[in-house]
């Protein structure tokens, strides 16, 4: 059978493969392709294999720039999470397929695993590199009293001070987003990371709400001190961002996330995906974290192919950021 290469696919042709396909994950999704597109500074973009009229292999990607106004080449980016899907020996064709539209618009490529893929070998040819990279996986089937006996003993103790401090649940409307807002640009300035427009967080709310995004808010005496926005597909979990107010007395960050278990067991989810724990030769404060929350630690690393090195080690030089360059473009 012909084997065609297609950058247009219907929703329906595209959630018909994902329905099928193992590791369909809301990052490979049309409905977060659809926030991207709306969003400032993402431009989607995905390719597909057709063969027999039939999908065979997807994979979407999103070139992000952080600096203001129009993306361009020599501060963008392309990531592709959670991808390519489908059948592995189709896998050249879209990298291919992908990196022809990427160079031209992005400085590197970034694929970041969900899982460990099975064979590299399609992303070596192609010119891609490995880098190890780690994250934890919180089973939930065990059910909250197994949850809770699996975190440190800190954690716990974290957990019911925040229960004793009065901290409430909000969950997270269009209005409430520019406060929301304000926590995380807050956060991401004292890691000097950079963040995503805010333009991003009203289309997800806009679009994703409630099926496929958990927007949750931790207020004391009525104001929000923390939030925490965490996106569903099927029975899995993944966490996206988060942000809080100075002030770790409150536990109010270690508590959205108990709270963010709570509502995943309640939707019948059964794995939260911490969504990255930082390579594991190089000191990473949210990895402690993360790790207290007693799940499993992987490795499904990330691949990496740099289009314009001289390019991109201007522009890191031009940013001047430090750890914030590593974080855009490592």
């Amino acid at each position: 059978m012909i084997a065609e290469i297609l950058s247009d696919i219907s929703e329906a042709e595209w959630r018909a493969f994902l329905a099928e396909t193992p590791g369909s994950n809301v990052f490979q999704s049309p409905n977060l392709m659809r926030v991207y597109g709306k969003a400032e500074g993402y431009r989607p973009h995905v390719v597909a294999v057709e063969s027999g009229g039939r999908v065979r292999a997807l994979m979407a990607s999103a070139i992000i720039s952080y600096t203001p106004g129009r993306l361009s080449s020599l501060s963008a980016r392309a990531v592709v999470t959670g991808g390519p899907l489908g059948d592995i020996s189709h896998f050249p064709a879209l990298l291919a397929a992908h990196d022809r539209e990427a160079s031209k618009a992005a400085l590197l490529t970034q694929v970041r695993n969900l899982t460990t893929p099975p064979d590299p070998r399609p992303f070596e040819t192609a010119g891609y590199s490995w880098e190890d990279h780690l994250n934890f996986l919180i089973d939930l089937d065990k059910g909250e009293e197994a949850l809770l006996a699996g975190m440190s003993k800190a954690r716990r103790k974290g957990i019911v001070q925040a229960e004793r401090v009065g901290l409430k649940l909000r969950e997270l409307r269009l209005v409430d987003l520019p406060v929301a807002y304000g926590l995380l640009e807050a956060t991401y300035l004292r890691a000097e990371v950079p963040l995503a427009h805010g333009s991003l967080f009203d289309h997800a709310v806009s679009e994703l709400a409630p099926e496929h995004l958990i927007a949750l808010g931790a207020e004391k005496d009525g104001e929000l001190r923390a939030v925490r926005f965490v996106l569903q597909w099927g029975a899995t979990l993944y966490d996206w961002y988060a942000g809080s107010a100075l002030g770790r007395h409150l536990h109010a960050d270690e508590w959205l996330v108990w709270q963010a278990l709570r509502e995943g067991i309640e939707r019948g989810c059964t794995r939260f995906d911490f969504g990255g724990a930082g390579r594991p030769d190089e000191p990473y404060g949210p990895r402690e974290f993360k790790r207290r929350f007693g799940g499993a630690t992987v490795n499904p690393g990330r691949f990496q192919k740099i289009y314009k090195p001289v390019a991109l080690k201007v522009a890191k030089a031009a940013m001047r950021l430090g750890r914030r360059i590593d974080w855009v473009f490592g």
